[in-house]
């Protein structure tokens, strides 16, 4: 007799709206399992009937926000499987804007602390300011501890003059560690534990010191290059992370996997279902858009967006990422578009219908 294997959904998938249908606060959708015919198999109590090769439940199946246990069951053996589904009601048609590699903006500001009367001086967090009063954006800013240029700079130079207009902002302008610098590349892809646990946690607490508590996106982040052992998302899962954000392109020959440690058959379902919660590390994950403003040609950047929709419509929570070093006209790969790209992302959202976000409040962390 052949396994008894889920076909929709897949364990440790998390759902939108998208998936279903909304009745009663719930989710109501189709579920369905590769199975040899001639099997009493239900789920959840509903009957299933054979079609072709696979099984579906006569009428769909509700999902409580949160986590659900979907229990398939065969009446004759008794033999069983089930799965967890996690039903996300916040996270439909919403959009969250993350940045990363930051460092410089801090430097300047702590260069400036006898100058600069607020924080929004500064011309980076001033782009930044601009987009969210125009459109509502909420900003998740991943920051490094130090950085070599400019005659060096880390987190303890950082002063804490703007610690109330951190907390002020905080309801769309949010801070997480990234890493403790640019270089190395790649710096946790053999981490071990005690590594990445000291360096998060080193960050974690400049950041409440001089922005506080309500500024520290503790629960959300991305990791440096997105690459990491399991004992770096265990060590992150302590100092409090609970979701990730990545590409999850297994073993590909792009420039990143940004898969962190997930094997290829969770990056496959990444792929199809935009959100995965790993049960082996406590972790939650959801997938990048791929619009790329940050190298698609600025033309293009509203036709991938649709692309991405109409290929993954399952997943419906819009992440897009820029890093900070491309803002700056001394960088290499400077853009001087580097406004018009940020603005042609958010707009594309805001006309399609998505509404600002922060990752917490879209998956109930």
């Amino acid at each position: 007799m052949t396994e008894l294997r889920f076909a929709f959904p897949r364990d440790g998938v998390m759902l939108s709206d998208a998936a279903g249908v909304v009745s009663d606060g719930k989710l109501c959708i189709p579920v369905s399992v590769n199975a040899v015919g001639g099997r009493n198999l239900n789920i959840n109590g509903i009957p299933m009937v054979f079609s072709g090769n696979f099984y579906s439940a006569k009428s769909r199946v509700a999902l409580s926000p949160g986590k659900n246990t979907l229990t398939l069951t065969d009446e004759d053996t008794g033999e069983r499987r089930a799965i967890d589904v996690f039903y996300l009601p916040h996270a439909h048609k919403k959009y969250r804007f993350s940045l990363d590699d930051n460092i410089w903006f801090l430097q300047n500001l702590a260069k400036n602390q006898n100058v600069y009367s607020s924080m929004f001086e500064d011309p980076y967090l001033t782009l930044l300011k601009t987009m969210h009063d125009k459109y509502g954006t909420k900003f998740h800013v991943n920051i490094y501890y130090e950085c070599p240029e400019f005659g060096g700079f880390d987190l303890t130079m950082m002063p804490d003059k703007y610690k109330d207009e951190w907390k002020a902002n905080s309801d769309w302008l949010r801070l997480s560690c990234h890493a403790n610098s640019d270089k190395p590349d790649r710096p946790y892809i053999n981490a071990t534990y005690n590594k990445a646990f000291s360096e998060f946690s080193r960050v974690n607490r400049e950041i409440i010191r001089f922005a506080g508590e309500e500024a520290f996106a503790d629960k959300v982040t991305t990791i440096h290059w997105g690459e990491a052992t399991t004992d770096t998302v265990r060590a992150l899962r302590d100092t409090g992370v609970r979701a990730m954000v990545g590409c999850f392109n297994y073993a590909t020959t792009s420039n990143a996997d940004i898969a962190y440690d997930l094997t290829a058959e969770q990056c496959a379902l990444m792929q199809k279902y935009g959100m995965y919660y790993d049960k082996n590390t406590d972790m939650k994950y959801f997938l990048y858009s791929r619009m790329n403003i940050q190298h698609s040609p600025l033309d293009e950047i509203p036709m991938r967006a649709q692309r991405f929709v109409e290929d993954i419509p399952l997943y419906t929570f819009f992440e897009m990422c820029v890093h900070e070093q491309y803002f700056y006209p001394h960088y290499a790969r400077y853009y001087a578009d580097y406004y018009d790209r940020l603005e042609t992302g958010i707009r594309w959202c805001t006309e399609n219908g998505y509404k600002p976000s922060f990752v917490t409040e879209a998956f109930d962390l």
